[in-house]
């Protein structure tokens, strides 16, 4: 009877095994099915892999069956298999269950790695269980359900051939596609600003061209390669491909599939310094597409940033076009003398920014046009600005860029302000903050009118050496211009706590959440009508604190 017994705790295990590795195949998705990331996010989290309770509990009774061999064929061991089975069981349906801001996708990677996965789990515990069963440490097999997240690493490795032979396939694909019908393709990179700059440039193009942008960020070679076989037309004049990277070759890679003719570089910063290493990592990355451009290819620079003006001249130097701009106060001590497009007389009103725009290309006479928008925080004057440099050079004028600008609508989930339904105001900041972004954020919050004004974030992220300081410093700034300060997180956002902390900010203004659906409980009791939240940042699902993979 013990024999049977053994089998039904076995494929309990097998069963519990199968649904960690649903939860290990979503982190695994959203770091881009990259092993090296997933594994550095098992070290981190390794309470969400490991059972360590279990772990124990297991071990002693390993130890003492090992011990006393009798009891494999006594009530002891029956009852330990029925108790164990049934546990499995109850931790396999009525696990915590943790809503996902992104949910797993079955795309047909998702599920070749899966299959792939739960073929070598069953194939494991069909050997385990075989070779145990009349082996006095037979009771190890209670712990199969623990190599669910180890095995998906494995099976990742097993499948990468095919992966790179599917993906090889699609890639030659798009590119065949593209070189047929030759749209003109437009690339934007940067630490930050590239997707509100991406929205903004297609918005203005539209008005005269028929354009086609890379969606969300989709700015990895599989992203842009669907886009291109599935959206891509004979009738889509302009193409707007957004660029990202996490290492050297990343931006060569999506040029090479994409051919872009013009390229932006918006901004070198500390984004993503953890994955990069070096900020001299960033920028020679970033400016692998502007190295990408033919000969005659446009390169618009962001004169601001004290890296790009750098690179600007390195281009230009090379005798190809170069187009900078740059808003006053100039940060950048050469700007106002070198950039073609500048913004002066910034301000931000009720409706939006307005700013006077100085262009100046070609003749090199000086135009001016008052320039009014929807958008809010004046980094997106810098934004506005890129666009309307490439916009000049395909053939817009500026009244008509003016016109088009004035119709631009915000950006999702940057600065966009929305409301709950009653009278409070929403600043939906929550895409991928960085320190510029934060503090233009925050700069916004001070200039809208409200009661109360109340931060929710859980700050910044893979700033690498810099992330504490980063976030220190934003809690600084918290202090002097909110009223309420929600984290989400109680381990990452120690650094913002310090920064508030160290500005001498009340206890009792602070609240730390869990997740976000703490922080609805707490605003729900904490803001009135006439008050203002602004939501800086929204960490994806792998940074949670919560057991999502378990």
């Amino acid at each position: 009877m013990s024999t049977v017994f053994f089998y039904f705790v076995a494929l309990t295990c097998l069963v519990r095994a199968v649904v960690r590795t649903v939860g290990g195949l979503h982190i695994l998705q959203l770091d881009g099915y990259k092993t090296g990331r997933y594994l550095k996010w098992m070290r981190q989290h390794l309470r969400n892999c490991f059972e360590v309770k279990e772990i124990l509990i297991i071990g002693a009774a390993l130890i003492l069956t090992a011990f006393y061999p009798q009891y494999h064929n006594t009530w002891f061991f029956s009852v330990l298999c029925i108790a164990w089975g049934g546990f499995q069981v109850y931790m396999s349906t009525r696990r915590k269950k943790v809503e996902a801001k992104k949910p797993l996708v079955y795309t047909a990677r998702a599920k070749r790695v899966f299959g792939l996965s739960i073929c070598l789990l069953v194939c494991t515990a069909a050997v385990l269980v075989l070779l145990a069963q009349a082996s006095p440490w037979r009771i190890a097999v209670f712990l199969f359900s623990e190599v669910a997240v180890i095995n998906l690493t494995i099976a990742t490795l097993l499948i990468y051939p095919l992966e790179r032979t599917i993906n090889g396939a699609y890639l030659l694909s798009a590119r065949k596609r593209i070189k047929t019908l030759q749209p003109k393709v437009i690339g934007i990179t940067g630490s930050y600003g590239k997707t509100s700059t991406k929205y903004i440039l297609r918005q203005i193009l539209s008005q005269k061209f028929n354009t086609l942008m890379t969606p969300d960020s989709y700015n990895t070679p599989m992203g842009i390669c669907k886009v291109i076989r599935g959206e891509l037309t004979p009738e889509h004049e302009i193409f707007i491909v957004e660029m990202g990277a996490y290492k050297r070759g990343d931006i060569r890679e999506l040029c090479n599939l994409a051919s872009p003719e013009i390229g932006i570089l918006t901004a070198v910063g500390p984004q993503h310094l953890e994955r990069f290493k070096s900020i001299e990592n960033i920028a020679k990355t970033k400016y692998e597409l502007i190295e990408s451009l033919p000969l005659s290819g446009l390169a618009v620079f962001n004169c601001d940033n004290e890296i790009c003006a750098e690179l600007a001249n390195k281009r230009e130097q090379s005798g190809n076009p170069v187009r900078r701009y740059a808003t006053e106060p100039f940060s950048v001590a050469s700007a106002s003398e070198s950039a073609e497009l500048t913004a002066a007389d910034i301000r931000q009103t009720d409706e939006g920014l307005a700013f006077t725009a100085r262009v100046s290309i070609g003749s090199g006479e000086i135009t001016e046009a008052e320039i009014r928008t929807q958008l809010l925080g004046k980094h997106n004057v810098s934004n506005i600005l890129a666009a309307m440099a490439v916009a000049v050079e395909c053939g817009m004028t500026l009244e008509e860029i003016r016109v088009a600008i004035a119709n631009v609508e915000p950006v999702p989930h940057r600065l966009q302000l929305t409301s709950n339904g009653g009278d409070v105001t929403i600043i939906d900041d929550s895409f991928n903050s960085n320190p510029v972004g934060a503090e233009a954020a925050l700069e916004v919050l001070t200039e809208i009118q409200g009661r109360k004004k109340v931060l929710v974030t859980p700050g910044m992220v893979e700033l690498g050496e810099r992330e504490y300081e980063e976030n220190k410093r934003l809690g600084e700034r918290a202090a002097d211009v909110c009223d309420l300060v929600i984290l989400v997180g109680p381990t990452r956002t120690t650094p913002i706590l310090d920064g508030l902390k160290a500005a001498q900010y009340p206890s009792q203004q602070i609240i730390v959440a869990l997740n976000l659906e703490e922080v609805k409980q707490h605003l729900a009791t904490q803001v009135q009508a006439g008050d203002v939240v602004l939501f800086e940042n929204d960490l994806p699902d792998n940074y949670n604190e919560e057991r999502i993979a378990s």
